[in-house]
């Protein structure tokens, strides 16, 4: 199974450590977890503008996503379907590289639950699949 982490469950999981990280930890060892350029500018765009983190340890987080997640291509051709045009970049990057899960807490893209074939979940519903 193809899995895409949005930013925020990203930054969740390895800022906290806890829910979302054993997610992650679970998804990667189990699935083709992926992530995409654009992913990775907007968790360390979040990273540091909304955390009180060293250079240091945001490098750390992003060097450990390239290494364990696989890097996936951005799409050059967003559609407009979310409210938030970030939301777009993230559905696009998920057709471009076929994947069948978007995991994520952002509502916009809850409020979808699927998107040409690609299922968008919480977390918790992880456990599930």
């Amino acid at each position: 199974m193809k899995i895409l982490f949005d930013a925020n469950v990203i930054i969740s999981g390895f800022v906290s450590q806890g829910y979302s990280f054993d997610v992650i930890k679970d998804a990667a060892s189990k699935h083709e977890v992926y992530c995409t350029e654009y992913l990775l500018k907007e968790t360390q765009k979040s990273l540091s503008t909304k955390f009180p983190l060293s250079r240091e340890a945001i490098n750390s987080i992003i060097n450990t996503v390239k290494k364990q997640f696989i890097e996936g291509k951005t799409a050059n051709t967003v559609e407009k379907i979310s409210r938030d045009p970030k939301d777009d970049q993230i559905l696009a990057d998920a057709v471009t590289n076929d994947i069948d899960i978007i995991i994520t807490g952002d509502k916009d893209l809850l409020e979808l639950k699927n998107y040409k074939g690609i299922k968008i979940i919480m977390p918790k519903d992880y456990w599930k699949l």
